[in-house]
């Protein structure tokens, strides 16, 4: 499962989060950016509870500001909405 949202305040340098739960964990994607651009800085949590719970308190994202998003498919990057293959220049 994959879900972002888009900061109402920018947070040090966060503008948007991104939660993508793994078959490895969590991880939660920073974003210096709201366009669909690669991550600056990820962080790893083992459940999307510990994930979410970060995101609520540290980045303030409130439930109703959750977008879901399809998982990528393999060799697709996850950090990127858009269905890019890794390698892929931007």
């Amino acid at each position: 499962m994959r879900m972002y949202a888009l900061l109402k305040e920018q947070v040090d340098n966060a503008k948007k989060v991104m939660i993508y739960e793994s078959e490895n964990g969590v991880y939660v994607f920073l974003y210096d950016t709201q366009e669909d651009k690669s991550c600056y800085a990820n962080l790893w949590f083992e459940t999307i509870e510990e994930a979410l719970e970060y995101c609520t308190h540290e980045l303030d994202v409130e439930p109703e500001q959750w977008v879901v998003i399809i998982d990528p498919k393999e060799g697709q990057y996850h950090d990127i909405i858009s269905p890019l293959k890794r390698g892929t220049i931007v």
